[in-house]
C-alpha cells in the first residue's frame, strides 16, 4: 500500500510540476499514447484497453494508438522514434498517460487488480484528478474544399501567471475504423484458443473473449485512434504558446496538417472518419498539462478569415510527396493548392 500510495504521489507531482497552487478550476482531458502493432500476438489486449477507455471515459479519454514496427502499415514517420525518448527500453504493447515517466500497460494498467485483469482505468482516473493550470479548447476544419489541409484553431486559457511560459502545443491528426485486406493488416493474437501457447487461457474476463475466440491470424480487424499525420509531436511547435502568459488571458494560435503527405494519403480511407487532437506540454518536464479532441468541420464553418501561422498564407503550392513549397518551382511538377491543380513548370 505504501509503495501505491508513493506512485500515485510522484505521479501527481510529475503532471503538476511546478503548477501544484493552481486553483482547480479546469477540467483535465487526458491523452494515453499506446504503441501497438499488427505483428505483436501480446497487442490485442491494448486494444481491448484502449477501447475499454473510450466507453468509460467518454470525451475525457483521447486515445492515439501508435503503430510501430517493420511492415507495420499503419506506421508514420514521426511516432515510432518517439517511443525510445517517452518509453526507453519498452516494446509493446506500452503505454504513457499525458506523458507522465511511467510506463504502464494498456490493459492492466499498473496492476493494481492483478497483471491479467483490465486496471488501466484506475490509472487513468488517478490522472484525471490531477489539477492542471490551464484549459484547451480546439476548432478543427477543412481549411480548403479539395480537403487537403486541416485547419487546427487552439485557444489556452491558463489560471496563474508564468513570466516563461514553458508551454508548447502539439497538433495530432488521427483516424478510426482503418481496415485492410492484405496480410500486414492481419492482427496477430496470442490469445486465440487456436494458438498452441494461447495467452487466453489466463486473460479470462469478458472483454477478451472475443480475442480467445478469434483466429491466430486475426482478418477484419477495425483499427481506431490511429495517427495519420503530427505537427511538433516530439516537443510543441516553437511560439504556440507565447511569453509572458497572464492569467484568464486567453491565447489563440492556428496552423494546418496537411493530408498531402505520402505516408498520410496511403492511410486516410475515410476523411469523415478524421479527428483532430490538441496537447498542450510543459516542457520543462515534457507532461501534457491538458488536451482537447475535435471533430474536423466543413470548410468555411467557422468564418474565420485570420489565421496565425508559422506560414505564410499565400504559401498553397506542393511538391507531389506531399511537402510546401515556399516559392514556385523553376521546373517540375508541383500542386496549386488554390487553383486545385497539378502543373507543370518549365
Amino acid at each position: 500500500m505504501k509503495q501505491l500510495i508513493s506512485f500515485l504521489t510522484l505521479a501527481a507531482l510529475s503532471l503538476t510540476a511546478g503548477a501544484q497552487s493552481a486553483p482547480e478550476t479546469f477540467l483535465r482531458r487526458s491523452v494515453v499514447e499506446e504503441f501497438t502493432g499488427t505483428w505483436c500476438g501480446h497487442c490485442p489486449r491494448g486494444t481491448v484497453g484502449m477501447e475499454r477507455l473510450s466507453e468509460d471515459f467518454g470525451d475525457r479519454f483521447i486515445g492515439i494508438a501508435v503503430h510501430t514496427g517493420n511492415g507495420e502499415p499503419m506506421v508514420i514517420p514521426a511516432y515510432p522514434d518517439l517511443q525510445s525518448d517517452l518509453l526507453p527500453g519498452s516494446g509493446a504493447p506500452s503505454c504513457v498517460i499525458d506523458r507522465a515517466p511511467f510506463k504502464f500497460d494498456p490493459y492492466s494498467g499498473s496492476g493494481r487488480r492483478g497483471t491479467l485483469h483490465y486496471g488501466i482505468d484506475l490509472d487513468f482516473a488517478d490522472a484525471l484528478a490531477v489539477p492542471t493550470e490551464a484549459k484547451v479548447e480546439l476548432m478543427a476544419e477543412w481549411a480548403d474544399e479539395y480537403q487537403w489541409d486541416v485547419r487546427f484553431t487552439a485557444t489556452t486559457t491558463f489560471n496563474i501567471d508564468s513570466p516563461s511560459a514553458p508551454y508548447r502545443l502539439i497538433f495530432v491528426l488521427t483516424e478510426d475504423g482503418l481496415m485492410g485486406t492484405t496480410d500486414a493488416w492481419r492482427q496477430t493474437n496470442y490469445f486465440s484458443l487456436d494458438y498452441e501457447a494461447s495467452a487466453g487461457t489466463n486473460y479470462q474476463d469478458d472483454d477478451m473473449a472475443p480475442w480467445r475466440e478469434a483466429p491466430y491470424y486475426a482478418e477484419g480487424v477495425v483499427y481506431n485512434h490511429v495517427p495519420v499525420n503530427t505537427l511538433g509531436i516530439r516537443s510543441g511547435i516553437q511560439g504556440s504558446i507565447e511569453a509572458p502568459v497572464v492569467a484568464w488571458q486567453p491565447q489563440t494560435y492556428s496552423n494546418t496538417i496537411t493530408t498531402l503527405a505520402s505516408h498520410t494519403q496511403k492511410l486516410i480511407q475515410d476523411k469523415s472518419r478524421l479527428h483532430a487532437v490538441c496537447m498542450l506540454i510543459d516542457t520543462s518536464t515534457g507532461a501534457v498539462v491538458n488536451a482537447a479532441q475535435s471533430d474536423v468541420r466543413p470548410y468555411g464553418a467557422s468564418g474565420i478569415t485570420e489565421v496565425r501561422s508559422c506560414s505564410s498564407a499565400s504559401d498553397a503550392r506542393y511538391d507531389l510527396q506531399g511537402r510546401r513549397l515556399r516559392s514556385i518551382p523553376a521546373r517540375g511538377l508541383y500542386v496549386d493548392r488554390s487553383r486545385g491543380k497539378t502543373i507543370l513548370a518549365k
